[in-house]
């Protein structure tokens, strides 16, 4: 079988060693052939002595041609059996011995590359399953945990992190998951369902779809869970811009319909009468007009479309020229404006003309909702503690310079305050009194555009305090 062997190279040599044992019995059998006269007995064991001797030779031949590299392929395969696939034989020999242990070093090879490739494979599934936004876990056919990622921890608050062998309703805990997965257990269909979960005070949304792995050797599911709050968030806002802007349109609409009816019907023969009720109709187009310009400035602003030319500026050049040009306007509703500018302030980094139009928003709504006899103060100072309450204070904040504008007005009730900045956004006091409502949302937005922030502090009754700050030039 083993023609490796080479018997047509090895046979002159075998022959060589069998004389020379045979040689070696017959010069010792000769001198007692001599003297017992028993030549044949002798010369029987002298040829079994050399036929001992040639199998041994032939035995640790074959021991050190054959059985020993078949002992280590046999260990080698053993260690890679036990899941060590750094065992390697030398190929030091031609014959079918060497080349099964060539091919041996090359299974192993291929078998480390595919351990490798593997390795690499649940390295990146473990990566985007430790990432995904979503949850998500994977059960065996009885319904056990074999992996769950962080996020499918966090949704469903499972405290403990090694939950391999937990049961699904165990990990799930929730009557509407259980009955799904048993559907699916069931009938063998994938199963969604939307979910509407009530933790910690507040209102999630979730889409949980339980899918069967019945493509692998043994059953299994897969639960991803979808958490669509913030989509459910950005639908109502959708809603509440749609309705906001129908209603602020519709009021303006309205009356520009009722004056101009008004003019047609009666007005024609009163020139007077008509010019009047002409001009309060261009007020309302006027009015509609600075509501879709603000409208449009705003989603340029939140796309990032308006370019800020940032300079070095002192506060003096910004803030006194929006304070004259609202004077005017302060004296007429009897509220006093009382500036606080210290001469010692930094420049800061921003567009003037983009943090006046934030100034003048402020000192617009200070105005209309400070009654008769109350008074504006405005303040800047530099601050490097003072900021917004849901913001976490932080050890390497740098200074910012804070303007203020507090008024002596109605105030603003707790329940509106956390929607003060939004878009179209208005108390029940501001509807009465006119404007967008976009003026606040247009000033977050243009403070956070230079890397400050914007806050508000109230009681109703007693006034506000509308606070942004700027980053300093230095």
């Amino acid at each position: 079988m083993f023609t490796s062997f080479r018997w047509r190279i090895a046979l002159p040599y075998v022959v060589l060693i069998w004389l020379l044992l045979f040689g070696l019995a017959y010069g010792l059998a000769r001198p007692l052939c001599g003297a017992t006269g028993n030549c044949r007995t002798i010369w029987l064991w002298g040829a079994g002595l050399a036929a001992i001797g040639l199998s041994i030779v032939l035995g640790r031949q074959v021991a050190a041609v054959i059985v020993r590299p078949i002992s280590q392929l046999t260990l080698a395969a053993r260690r890679i059996a036990t899941g060590d696939d750094s065992a390697r034989l030398l190929p030091a020999r031609a014959d079918e011995i060497g080349q099964l242990t060539t091919a041996f070093n090359a299974a192993i090879d291929n078998l480390r590359r595919l351990n490798a490739s593997l390795a690499q494979e649940q390295h990146h599934l473990a990566t985007v399953l430790r990432t995904m936004g979503g949850g998500v876990i994977i059960a065996d056919g009885d319904g056990r945990v074999q992996r769950i990622n962080p996020a499918a921890l966090a949704l469903l608050e499972v405290m403990r992190k090694d939950v391999a062998g937990a049961s699904l309703a165990e990990v799930m805990r929730h009557h509407r998951l259980i009955e799904a997965w048993q559907e699916c257990r069931h009938t063998g269909q994938e199963q969604t369902i939307a979910l509407e979960v009530y933790t910690h005070n507040q209102t999630t949304f979730w889409q949980v779809i339980i899918t069967p792995l019945a493509e692998t050797t043994s059953q299994g599911y897969m639960v991803l869970i979808q958490d669509l709050t913030e989509i459910h968030r950005l639908q109502s806002v959708r809603r509440d811009f749609v309705s906001n802007i129908s209603h602020e349109l519709r009021t303006p609409l309205a009356s520009l319909k009722a004056l101009i009816e008004t003019v047609h019907d009666s007005a024609l023969d009163d020139p007077p009468a008509a010019r009047r009720f002409l001009q309060r109709a261009v007020t309302e187009v006027d009015t509609m007009t600075q509501m879709v310009e603000e409208l449009l400035e705003l989603a340029r602003i939140e796309s990032g479309k308006v370019p800020l030319r940032l300079q070095a500026t002192s506060l003096e050049n910004i803030v006194q020229p929006v304070v004259e040009r609202l004077y005017s306007q302060a004296e007429r509703a009897e509220v006093e404006v009382v500036l606080n500018l210290p001469d010692d302030l930094p420049r800061v980094l921003v567009d003037a003309e983009r943090i006046q139009r934030v100034l003048t928003n402020l000192l617009h709504n200070a105005v209309k909702f400070t009654l008769p006899g109350g008074q504006i103060h405005i303040s800047v100072y530099v601050s490097d503690s003072e900021r917004p309450q849901h913001q976490k204070p932080t050890l390497d904040r740098s200074p910012m310079v804070v303007v203020a504008v507090r008024d002596s007005g109605v105030g603003i009730p707790p329940t509106d305050l956390p929607r003060i900045f939004e878009r179209f956004y208005k108390t029940d006091r501001a509807r009465s009194r006119g404007g967008t409502g976009l003026g606040l949302a247009i000033a977050r937005h243009l403070v956070q555009a230079h890397g400050g922030e914007i806050w508000v502090k109230s009681k109703e009754g007693k006034g506000s305090t509308f606070s942004f700050s700027l980053p300093t030039a230095s």
